[in-house]
């Protein structure tokens, strides 16, 4: 039984009424915002709060530090570091406003004796060298006292003061909002392509419509094991390469083959197309790699500086330069035919981020990461077991490593953090490559940041890649919720090892898979 200062559902009454005040008054229910306050007996906030959040948006400073003494703010950890943000933003309206000399008062006499965050107050002192407002806002990275940096202070601000005294901007809704994306990554069949606004009636629920469930169509035109598959980005076509020496173009609305590229020697491990989709570059047992024309299947270049099985590929997003691996060396290649740069150090696998800064690599239990800025090593993580193949997410920040042969699972690592963020078991790999894959979403373009920004991520392109998928050597295909890591379904219809599989980059419930059978399925 609820006791009478808590609700049905355990909350807190007083809370509960203060957040449902500050949304009515939100949504301009002002008059219902104050019967509600008198009949719950609670205000939303104090006075002082409310003359405390006009005085910081109307710049009235002085008033703003004597309020801030009176809001329960630590004053030893806190105060001071509220009063340098105070006087740092009063400083900086002053010089804009071509006060020069109170703005050097401030920095001389309030700033400096704070004795707070010295390195800040040598940069606000060259801002006394600027030439002007414009120049002020541009080299400080601040919009001026008619932008948004009088909100931006308060938020900060706010961070100091405990929410019970002053409660958050728009605290429902985003408890609200938090509440709903937690339904969305706990949601197995998600489709990001469901626009329609999520009702607050009901819990967020999608049903399997939008997941792949049936084999549409069987390409048969391999004499021998399919090693690898892959879309062009534009979801027209998909080139596979194979044992049997040949790498064919599938047309995907015929489903027929409109070009078979023969010219290698050995079998073809790898392949990868152009940002445009004009070119694909393939490699293979031969030790060579080669450039084709996908338009007339002609070959326009043949590369032959590696020494050993060429093991991976891929472009920069210039499209005028890609980067080859082997067991020994890498090659960053010009479509000139020029080598541009080479690494002494082995790849298994290889996967470049959209805004072509950085390399991600891996050879027996390292993953590795290499800035294509100045081409170092930047970063360096540690496997449990011999790496197989990676597959790097669209919002550049996620990477999938397939292992041999110890855990059978497929991880999924944080590359900010340098941690392993999920796992996902049930598959077979004991013997051969294995190659994951994120997928589940469609439309739009993957995000240009590099996966070492600190900007927010695009959780837009985060819903869109829902799902992991997998083969395995049990010749089945396993999926998997990205966010939960349950199982959602296995595929069955191989009768080998499913060794490659390949997210369609604009139909979200299409996935194509490469087996030994000689087949692939869509």
């Amino acid at each position: 039984m609820a006791s009478p200062n808590t609700t049905a559902l355990g909350f807190n009454r007083v809370e509960l009424a203060r957040l449902m005040i500050q949304s009515l008054k939100a949504l301009g229910y002002k008059h219902s915002a104050q019967t509600l306050a008198a009949e719950a007996g609670c205000e939303l906030e104090s006075q002082a709060v409310t003359q405390f959040r006009e005085c910081v948006l109307s710049g009235a400073w002085d008033t703003v530090e004597q309020l801030s003494e009176h809001l329960d703010i630590d004053p030893v950890n806190c105060l001071p570091t509220v009063k340098f943000l105070i006087r740092e933003q009063k400083f900086l309206e002053l010089l804009e406003s071509g006060h020069i000399k109170s703005a050097l008062v401030v920095l001389r006499s309030e700033l400096t004796p704070l004795n707070k965050n010295m390195e800040r107050v040598h940069t606000l002192t060259s801002f006394m060298m600027t030439s002007g407002a414009d120049d002020l806002r541009e080299r400080a990275e601040w919009d001026g006292a008619e932008g948004t940096s009088r909100q931006k202070l308060l938020a900060s601000l706010q961070k100091f003061i405990s929410p019970a005294v002053m409660v958050p901007e728009h605290r429902l809704e985003t408890l609200l909002k938090q509440a709903n994306e937690q339904q969305i990554k706990n949601c197995f069949y998600h489709d990001s392509r469901n626009d329609a606004p999520y009702s607050l009636y009901s819990d967020h629920v999608c049903d399997k419509v939008g997941v792949p469930s049936i084999t549409r169509q069987v390409l048969e035109g391999h004499t021998n094991e399919v090693w690898y598959i892959s879309f062009s980005h534009d979801g027209k076509y998909l080139a596979s390469t194979s044992v049997d020496f040949r790498v064919i173009i599938w047309d995907l609305e015929t489903f027929e083959a409109v070009h078979t590229l023969q010219g290698h020697t050995g079998s073809v491990s790898c392949c990868s197309w152009s940002p445009d989709d004009s070119l694909l570059v393939t490699g293979g047992f031969d030790k060579s790699v080669k450039l084709w024309d996908t338009q007339t299947g002609t070959l326009k270049k043949n590369y032959v500086e590696h020494t050993d099985i060429v093991t991976c590929l891929g472009w920069l997003p210039d499209g005028n330069r890609f980067i080859s691996a082997s067991e020994k060396r890498m090659f960053m290649m010009g479509t000139s035919g020029d080598v541009l740069h080479s690494w002494n150090m082995p790849a298994r696998d290889l996967a470049i981020t959209t805004d072509g800064r950085t390399l991600v690599t891996t050879s027996n239990t390292n993953i590795r990461l290499i800035s294509l800025v100045d081409m170092t090593e930047i970063g360096r993580y540690e496997e449990m077991d011999d790496i197989t193949a990676i597959s790097l997410s669209r919002d550049n920040r996620h990477l999938l490593p397939a292992h041999l042969p110890m855990h059978r699972e497929v991880h999924m690592w944080d590359l900010r953090e340098g941690k392993i963020k999920r796992k996902y078991s049930g598959y077979q790999q004991g013997r051969f490559v294995i190659r994951p894959c994120f997928g589940g979403g469609g439309g739009g373009s993957p995000t240009r940041k590099g996966l070492l920004s600190d900007d927010e991520l695009d959780e837009s392109v985060h819903h869109k890649e829902r799902f992991v998928v997998s083969g395995s050597e049990d010749s089945k295909i396993h999926l998997w919720h990205r966010d939960n890591g349950h199982l959602v379904q296995n595929f069955e219809g191989h009768t080998k090892a499913v060794t490659c599989v390949a997210w369609h980059p604009t139909n979200p419930t299409m996935f194509a898979s490469a087996s030994d059978d000689h087949t692939i399925r869509m």
